[in-house]
C-alpha cells in the first residue's frame, strides 16, 4: 500500500489494526476530522533536510482562504500564507506577523498598520498593502471576480463592520470600522485573513485554490484530489527557511493506516490520530503522544426547517446520552460540555450553564409526545471520519429509544461540508459537526455558531427565519467587545443561555481534544497549535 512516495508494509498495518483491536482487512473509515507559530516544541537541535508528512482528513486539491473545503486543505493555506497578526498557541495575544505595528485611533473605529518591508511572495513580487485590500476584498464582496462558485468567505463576518479599507501607501493599511471591534487585531490571524499575492489573483482568478501563493514558510509544488498536496520549503520565508524540505499532507483514509503510519515513521506526525488508540500509542517509544487540550466543540446542528416545533428539538437534546460518547466515541479524550459552547481553556467559560447539556430521557419522551411526533422519522447526517460515525451510532440510538424513526448517512468528508450548506439535502434534519477555535476566543465560538447570518445561522440551521434571531447580532458584538472579563464572561452566558432555552438550534454533546501525536524523532513541532487545526511547520525537524 502506497503512502504519498513511501510504502506501508503489511507488518505495520496489521501493528494498526492491533492497536485498534480491528481486523487488518478493516476499511472504510476514514480519518479523524481536519494556526502559524514562530515558537515550536523544544525538543533539542533541529536537524536539516527530509520531508515531514501529516496525516490529513482530505483535500480537494484547492487551497483558498475564501473557500473551507477540508480541515486537510486549511491546513495548506495556513502553511503557503500568513496573515497580519500572528497568535502562536503559546499565548492567545496576537502579535505583528506581516504587519510590523499598529496604532488604533481613541475612538476605536481606526486600525492603522505599518506593513513589513521587503517581504517576498512565492512568486517573486514584493509585499505590499495592494496584497492585502486584493485579499480582503474577496472576502467582503461576494462579487469579487476571483471568488469560486460556492466560496464560503469566512472573514465576511469583519467585512460587515468595516466602513473602509484604503492604502494610503505601498506600506500601510488602513481599516476604518462602523463600530469599535476589540477581536479585530486576533480575527486577523484567522485562516480566513491570510494574505495572497495580488499578482497571482490576477493571472489565477476563480483557479486561485489551485495555484495559491502566499508569502509562507512553504510554497506549493503539487496537488491530487483525494490524495496529497506537496510543498517545498521557501527559501526566501521572512524568518529564516524551514529545517525540511519538504511537507506532504496525506490524506489517509483508514484508522489503523495512521497508527501503523506513525509507528512505522512513513506518517511524521497527526491530529488526525483514532481515539480507540491513544492509551496504547503512549506506551509506544516510537511515538510522542502530546497532552492537547480539550478545546474543540462537538455538537448536533438542527434545522428549523425541518424540526419546526421547540419541544421536538429540546426533546432531542435532552435524549443525548453524552457519557457514552466520551467513553465510545472519545475513549475518554473529551468531557462534558458544562460552558455549553465555550471550552473549560476560555475566559469566559461558566459551568452553571451545565444543565443546557443534561440527558433527561423521561423528559425527551414527554416532549415528543406531547408535540405529536412519536413515529416521526428524522434523518442525521454525519462524515465518515473519526468519532462521527460511532457518535452517530450512539445518537441514533439514543433518539429511537425516545419514540423517533432514525435514518442516518455516513458522508465523505470531502464532501461533507457541501452537504452542510444544502439546505434541500434530504439529510439535513440534523447534522453532527464540530467547531475549532480557530481564534481561541469565545467570539469564534459561540459568536459565530449564534450568529443569524453565515453558515451556521443561515444555511445550516435556519435560525435566522425564527422570530428573534436578528438581536443576536447586536447581543453578540455588544458581548465580545466588552473590556471587563467579567462582566463579558457573564453576557456571553446570558446569550448562550437565552439562546440554548429559546431556540435550541444547536445540542452540544461533548468538548474533545485533536490528538497530536508524532513520530519520537519529530522535533520543534508546534503541537499546541496543531492540536486547533492550525499548521506551523516552520522550525520543525524529522
Amino acid at each position: 500500500m502506497e503512502l504519498g512516495n513511501q510504502a506501508v508494509s503489511r507488518r505495520t498495518l496489521l501493528r494498526g489494526a492491533s492497536i485498534l483491536g480491528m481486523g487488518a482487512g478493516l476499511t472504510g473509515l476514514l480519518a479523524a476530522c481536519g494556526i502559524a507559530a514562530e515558537e515550536g516544541d523544544a525538543g533539542g537541535a533541529a536537524k536539516t533536510g527530509g520531508t515531514l508528512t501529516l496525516a490529513i482528513d482530505g483535500t480537494s486539491a484547492v487551497n483558498d482562504p475564501a473557500f473551507y473545503t477540508t480541515l486537510g486543505d486549511w491546513m495548506v493555506v495556513d502553511c503557503i500564507c500568513r496573515g497580519l497578526t500572528f497568535i502562536s498557541y503559546d499565548t492567545t495575544e496576537p502579535t505583528p506577523d506581516l504587519a510590523e505595528s499598529w496604532t488604533m485611533s481613541d475612538d476605536g473605529l481606526v486600525y492603522t498598520f505599518k506593513l513589513r518591508q521587503g517581504v517576498t511572495f512565492h512568486d517573486g513580487t514584493t509585499f505590499s498593502s495592494a496584497d492585502v485590500v486584493a485579499s480582503f476584498k474577496r472576502q467582503f464582496d461576494e462579487k469579487d471576480p476571483t471568488l469560486p462558485e460556492g466560496a464560503s468567505r469566512p472573514f465576511n463576518s469583519v467585512g460587515k463592520n468595516l466602513k473602509e479599507m484604503t492604502a494610503p501607501d505601498a506600506n500601510t493599511f488602513v481599516m476604518t470600522l462602523l463600530k469599535p471591534d476589540r477581536t479585530l487585531l486576533g480575527r486577523l490571524s484567522d485562516i480566513g485573513a491570510r494574505i495572497i499575492s495580488k499578482a497571482a489573483l490576477e493571472k489565477y482568478g476563480k483557479d486561485i485554490g489551485k495555484n495559491l501563493v502566499g508569502t509562507g514558510p512553504f510554497k506549493f509544488a503539487s496537488a491530487t484530489s483525494g490524495q496529497n498536496v506537496t510543498l517545498t520549503a521557501f527559501d526566501a520565508f521572512r524568518l529564516g527557511k524551514p529545517p525540511i524540505d519538504r511537507l506532504v499532507l496525506q490524506q489517509v483514509t483508514d484508522p489503523s493506516t495512521i497508527v501503523s503510519s506513525l509507528l512505522s515513521g512513513d506518517v511524521s506526525a497527526t491530529q488526525f490520530t483514532p481515539y480507540s488508540a491513544l492509551s496504547q500509542l503512549k506506551s509506544d517509544k516510537s511515538v510522542t503522544v502530546y497532552d492537547t487540550p480539550k478545546s474543540f466543540d462537538a455538537f448536533i446542528m438542527m434545522d428549523v426547517r425541518r424540526i419546526p416545533e421547540l419541544e421536538v428539538r429540546q426533546a432531542i437534546n435532552l435524549a443525548i446520552d453524552r457519557q457514552a460518547l466520551i467513553a465510545q466515541a472519545f475513549f475518554g479524550a473529551a468531557v462534558l460540555p458544562d460552558g455549553y459552547t465555550i471550552p473549560s481553556g476560555q475566559d469566559a467559560y461558566d459551568a452553571s450553564l451545565a444543565d443546557l447539556s443534561k440527558t433527561d430521557v423521561a423528559e425527551a419522551k414527554r416532549l415528543i409526545q406531547a408535540a405529536g411526533a412519536t413515529g416521526r422519522t428524522v434523518r442525521l447526517m454525519a462524515a465518515s471520519d473519526s468519532w462521527h460515525p460511532k457518535a452517530a451510532q450512539i445518537i441514533a440510538q439514543n433518539l429511537t429509544d425516545i419514540g423517533l424513526k432514525v435514518e442516518t448517512d455516513s458522508v465523505d468528508p470531502a464532501a461533507y461540508f457541501n452537504r452542510l450548506l444544502a439546505p434541500d439535502d434530504k439529510f439535513h434534519d440534523l447534522m453532527i459537526w464540530e467547531r475549532n477555535g480557530y481564534y481561541p476566543d469565545a467570539d469564534d465560538m459561540i459568536g459565530s455558531l449564534a450568529r443569524p447570518s453565515g453558515v451556521y445561522g443561515d444555511f445550516i440551521s435556519g435560525f435566522n427565519t425564527l422570530d428573534g434571531s436578528a438581536a443576536y447580532a447586536d447581543k453578540l458584538f455588544e458581548a465580545k467587545n466588552i473590556a471587563d472579563t467579567a462582566a463579558r464572561k457573564a453576557r456571553y452566558s446570558e446569550i448562550q443561555r437565552e439562546w440554548a432555552e429559546k431556540y435550541m438550534t444547536l445540542s452540544m454533546l461533548v468538548c474533545a481534544a485533536n490528538p497530536v501525536v508524532s513520530g519520537a524523532k519529530v522535533k520543534n513541532m508546534n503541537w499546541k497549535a496543531l492540536g486547533s487545526h492550525r499548521t506551523y511547520m516552520e522550525n520543525a525537524s524529522v
